[in-house]
C-alpha cells in the first residue's frame, strides 16, 4: 500500500479522530502517501503530519442531509483522480455513504466500526442502508469480537478485530507523590456517557469525602442539564465542567481516580490514556466489550455494571479509603502502554490494509 485515503466526518476531537490522527502519523513515517477527507470544513483538533493533505467535502460545521449527495459525488471524483490503493472510512455515519458512492470506482473500501453497532448509526435509515451496502465493502475493522458478531458470517470472514493504537510519546510519566483528591472523567457531554450517573454517585460519595472534587472534561449538549443536576444535589461547588482541553493528560495525571460511566462504548481512547498514565480507573462493563478487554476487574482497575449508581458509589469509596490499593491498580493499569503501543498496533492495521490492497 503506497497511497491511502481516510474518510471521516470531521476532526474536531473525539476517540475516532484520535485514532485517525495516530494512524496518519504512523503511516506517514512509513512513507505512505496519505490524504484525509472530511465531510465538514473543521480544522483538526489533533496534530497531523505536514505531509498529510486534509480535504474538505464541504465547509459546513455539520453536513446537512440535503448536501450529502453533492459532497459524496465530490469524494467519488476525488477518488477517481487520486486512485488510492485503499479508502478507509470511519466512523459509522460516513461508512454507508462512502461504500455507496464509491461503487464502481475499482478502489477497495474498508470500513471501521467505532461504537456499538446495535446503537450506531443512530439513524434507523442508516442502519438499513448499512445492511444493504456493507456487503460491497472489501474489508471491515472491528474493535471487539462482540462488535464483529453483530454482522453476518460473510462480513465477519472478511473482517478483523484490531486495537486502538496508543501514542506513548504523548503519555506523561506516571505521577509519583500525593495525589489531588479529584475524581476525573472526560468525554463528549452526551447521554451515551451517562455523566448524570457519575454526578449522582459522586453526590453520595461527597457526603463522606468532603475533600474530593469531581472534574469532567468535554463539551456537548448535556452541559446545562449536568450543571442543573449538580446544583439540585447541592454539590455545584464540588463539580467542575472543565470543557475541552488540549492538555488533558497533564491535567488529570495527578488525580486520584478516573471514572468512565458510559452506557455503551467501542474501545474508549480516554480510558486507554488514563490507564497509560497510571491512574486508578473505574469503568462500566458496557457493550460492546471494549472496556472489558482493557480492564480485568480487581487486577488493573474496577468494573461496575452499567447504570449502577450504588456500585459506582461503593467503588469510589473503596478506592478513596484504600489509597495503597488504588495506587497498586494504577501501577498495573500503566502496562497498557506496552500492549497498545502504536508501533505494534499501527503495523497490524497496515498489514490488514495491505492485504486488502493486494487482493
Amino acid at each position: 500500500m503506497k497511497k491511502l485515503m481516510i474518510v471521516t466526518h470531521k476532526m474536531s476531537g473525539g476517540g475516532c479522530e484520535r485514532v485517525i490522527a495516530q494512524l496518519l502519523n504512523c503511516f506517514a513515517r512509513d512513507g505512505i502517501e496519505c490524504k484525509l477527507v472530511t465531510e465538514c470544513g473543521v480544522p483538526s483538533f489533533y496534530d497531523l503530519p505536514e505531509s498529510v493533505e486534509q480535504i474538505y467535502l464541504t465547509f459546513d460545521q455539520n453536513l446537512p442531509t440535503r448536501k450529502i449527495p453533492k459532497a459524496y459525488r465530490k469524494l467519488r471524483k476525488l477518488v477517481k483522480q487520486e486512485r488510492p490503493d485503499v479508502v478507509l472510512a470511519m466512523p459509522e455515519k460516513v461508512n454507508v455513504w462512502t461504500v455507496l458512492f464509491l461503487l464502481g470506482t475499482g478502489v477497495p473500501v474498508v470500513v471501521s466500526e467505532r461504537n456499538d453497532p446495535n446503537r450506531h448509526p443512530e439513524s434507523r435509515i442508516k442502519r438499513i442502508l448499512r445492511c444493504l451496502f456493507y456487503p460491497f465493502a472489501k474489508g471491515f475493522i472491528f474493535q471487539t469480537k462482540d462488535a464483529a458478531r453483530y454482522f453476518s458470517h460473510a462480513i465477519q470472514k472478511r473482517g478483523i478485530v484490531l486495537d486502538n493504537p496508543l501514542d506513548t510519546s504523548r503519555i506523561p510519566a506516571r505521577f509519583e507523590g500525593e495525589r489531588k483528591h479529584n475524581v476525573v472523567a472526560a468525554g463528549r457531554l452526551h447521554e451515551q456517557k451517562n455523566f448524570d450517573l457519575l454526578i449522582r454517585a459522586f453526590a453520595r460519595f461527597y457526603k463522606t469525602h468532603h475533600d474530593y472534587s469531581l472534574v469532567i472534561y468535554g463539551e456537548g449538549p448535556e452541559k446545562e442539564k449536568l450543571q442543573k443536576t449538580a446544583s439540585s444535589l447541592g454539590i455545584a461547588g464540588a463539580v467542575e465542567l472543565a470543557g475541552q482541553s488540549r492538555t488533558l493528560l497533564e491535567d488529570i495525571n495527578d488525580s486520584s481516580l478516573f471514572v468512565l460511566s458510559s452506557d455503551y462504548e467501542g474501545m474508549p481512547n480516554v480510558l486507554i490514556e488514563a490507564m497509560a498514565c497510571g491512574l486508578c480507573c473505574i469503568a462500566t462493563d458496557c457493550p460492546i466489550g471494549g472496556v472489558r478487554s482493557l480492564i480485568a476487574s480487581g487486577e488493573n482497575g474496577l468494573l461496575i455494571p452499567v447504570g449502577d449508581e450504588d456500585a459506582l458509589h461503593d467503588a469510589m469509596t473503596r478506592l478513596a479509603d484504600d489509597e495503597s490499593y488504588a495506587s497498586w491498580l494504577g501501577q498495573r493499569a500503566a502496562a497498557i502502554r506496552t500492549r497498545l503501543d502504536e508501533t505494534v498496533v499501527a503495523k497490524q492495521w497496515k498489514e490488514y490494509l495491505d492485504s486488502i490492497a493486494n487482493c
